[in-house]
């Protein structure tokens, strides 16, 4: 029981890191593309570049979890790390990116309280990347209206 508290307050913490970085992120491209008067696909490619690396930050924060949980068996684990175990970041990377995507690949498998937090990342994942879309589309609305044709 103390395993799943202490999974769903790492996982409340994850959450609020994520919505956190997401809602910063999203609103600096959204006052910075409003003040550029430039060239109609250059801001776009700087919205898409910029949530592409917001989504590779909540990515990291989620393997970060993973790699510190591994390493307390009290927790749980992923088995079938594949090549460096459990020694390699990337491995908790590719877990954490195919998680968030809702890929589940399921070469590799979360154990015990780690569960959960690997359900609220891929949650969270769905959230977030519905919510860039989002956002996305209102800024190609936004920058292409008004009779302007697409360069």
């Amino acid at each position: 029981m103390e395993q799943i508290v202490v999974a769903s307050l790492i996982s409340a913490l994850l959450v609020s890191a994520c919505l956190y970085v997401h809602y910063i992120a999203l609103r600096l491209f959204a006052v910075t593309i409003s003040r550029m008067h430039t060239d109609v696909r250059r801001p776009m490619l700087y919205v898409l570049a910029g949530v592409f690396a917001a989504h590779l930050v909540e990515v990291l924060l989620f393997a970060l979890a993973f790699y510190l949980m591994h390493w307390s068996s009290w927790l749980g684990a992923l088995e079938g790390l594949g090549e460096g175990g459990a020694d390699r970041f990337v491995n908790y990377f590719y877990f954490s990116i195919t998680t968030f995507t809702t890929l589940g690949v399921g070469d590799i498998i979360p154990t015990g309280a780690v569960r959960i937090v690997a359900g609220i990342e891929a949650l969270m994942g769905l959230m977030l990347i519905a919510w860039s879309a989002s956002f996305s589309y209102l800024m190609m609305e936004k920058l292409w209206s008004g009779g302007e044709e697409a360069k």
